[in-house]
């Protein structure tokens, strides 16, 4: 499988990974990252749920806060 991950192709053999599965491969641990799949916001409470696909576009989002 390939999807592009913050603008990078990334490969997979055949498995099913789900956005935290990512979150927990690249060791990202901000509470207030926001993700996105194929331009989508994804939910807290989906991210165990929703599976990355072939051709998949993914983006970890962060927000910065201030004035």
């Amino acid at each position: 499988m390939k999807f592009v991950f913050n603008g990078f192709v990334e490969e997979r053999d055949g498995c099913d990974l789900s956005v935290q599965g990512l979150l927990d491969e690249v060791e990202e641990d901000d509470p207030a990252v926001i993700v996105e799949v194929n331009g989508r916001f994804v939910h807290r409470k989906d991210f165990r749920t929703t599976i990355i696909g072939d051709g998949d576009k993914v983006e970890f989002i962060h927000p910065s806060f201030g004035g």
